[in-house]
């Protein structure tokens, strides 16, 4: 068939992958909630009691690190 110049479906070299514009979102949200992670859980070490950013303070007794 190439004799006539008609081309076999499939026949043409497939492109490599790469990268569109929603890999690139959806990396950037990655990023973006990692950096927010990380900003709650020194803000989290600020209040937290004795800079423990998952324990609890007693509701009658709030203090704030301000050292930190």
């Amino acid at each position: 068939m190439s004799d006539f110049g008609m081309q076999m479906p499939g026949g043409r070299a497939s492109r490599a992958a790469s990268p569109n514009v929603y890999t690139v979102l959806m990396f950037a949200a990655i990023v973006g909630l990692g950096v927010a992670v990380g900003l709650m859980y020194r803000a989290a070490t600020i209040v937290g009691p004795e800079g423990n950013p998952f324990g609890l303070q007693d509701p009658n007794r709030i203090t704030v690190n301000a050292d930190s």
